[in-house]
């Protein structure tokens, strides 16, 4: 009766969004992706909002991390380059695929922290996000991407790649790995990104008064900040990316990365602009997240114009080969 209920809440919904029916019914059939040929390895997995570990079937894992990733609504092209993306990510990270175990979490490979790894939601956070009648489209549409590209992951020669990605680079193009962070990746080179270029929705803006700034920079730097008598004076750019992110800056006298400020300051992007008024400094920035490898509103353009999933993770990242692992 209950799984009859499910069913016909279901079917309203496809009705209402003009998906067949047979595609859930089908989806239905197939049953859970968790052990499914009793052969996947385990991820033991550090729930961050609980302290819990768990132990999940990586393709189950999976599932929740597309989810919580990329938006759902997503082309299933642009959905199946981010399963494959994420599971590089975890295959990467596994003690059975010789990774060592990490300080911040030793009991478990991977966490759900997006700042340190990867995000991750459960069947429940998601029904509570999406509501239960949309909870089916969207989780039968993700598991088939899941099934789909089973065991696919992204090497450069032939070894697994650490498969960054962000959610938009506001159609400026990627970024090079050492313009952004420290170290130069072979495969993480700058691309272009036209297809995101009419995404307008990443534009956020942040005020913060001078005492504030001084503040955060103490608590980063560990040293003293002195507050410059002339406005001129408080942020003055050092070296901008060949994309236009900020790269350095003075800020308070204090040099300061790009990657840094957008931390300390909670900033979507270091695609930066800002205006000074009295004692406050108004930033606005475009596109979200650091901007190397794979851009997730870009991936959906590249969809949306009939790319498949492997032309888009070989165009975000450089010179690398699809190969499929068996477990």
């Amino acid at each position: 009766m209950k799984k009859l209920l499910i069913l016909f809440m279901a079917t309203v919904v496809l009705l209402i969004t003009g998906i067949p029916v047979w595609v859930v019914i089908r989806s239905m059939d197939k049953g859970e992706l968790a052990g499914e040929d009793g052969t996947q390895p385990q991820v033991r997995v550090l729930d961050a909002k609980s302290g819990r570990v768990m132990k999940l079937p990586v393709e189950e894992y999976l599932v929740g991390v597309v989810a919580a990733e990329m938006p759902a609504v997503f082309e299933t092209e642009a959905l199946k380059a981010q399963a494959i993306a994420a599971r590089t990510y975890v295959v990467k990270r596994m003690y059975s695929f010789g990774a060592k175990p990490v300080d911040r979490h030793p009991d478990a490979e991977i966490c759900t922290d997006p700042t340190h790894c990867q995000a991750w939601e459960s069947s429940e956070e998601l029904k509570s996000k999406w509501g239960k009648l949309k909870y089916y489209v969207y989780i039968n549409k993700i598991k088939e991407a899941v099934r789909d590209t089973r065991g696919v992951v992204i090497t450069y020669n032939n070894k697994l790649i650490d498969p960054v990605y962000h959610s938009s680079c506001a159609g400026k193009g990627t970024e090079n790995s050492e313009d952004v962070w420290t170290n130069m990746v072979p495969y993480l080179r700058s691309v272009d990104c036209y297809s995101e270029h009419k995404q307008t929705k990443f534009v956020y803006q942040k005020k913060f008064s001078i005492q504030n700034l001084a503040a955060k920079l103490r608590d980063l730097l560990s040293v003293t900040v002195v507050v410059p008598s002339q406005q001129r004076n408080m942020i003055e750019i050092i070296n901008i990316s060949p994309k236009g992110r900020l790269q350095e800056a003075s800020l308070l006298g204090q040099k300061i990365t790009g990657a840094q400020l957008r931390t300390i300051l909670g900033l979507s992007s270091t695609l930066l602009e800002w205006d000074i008024d009295g004692d406050n400094i108004m930033f606005t920035s475009t596109g979200k997240g650091h901007a190397v490898g794979m851009c997730q509103y870009g991936a959906n353009g590249m969809a949306l114009q009939g790319k498949s999933h492997e032309e888009i993770i070989y165009h975000y990242y450089t010179g690398v080969k699809l190969k499929k692992i068996e477990y």
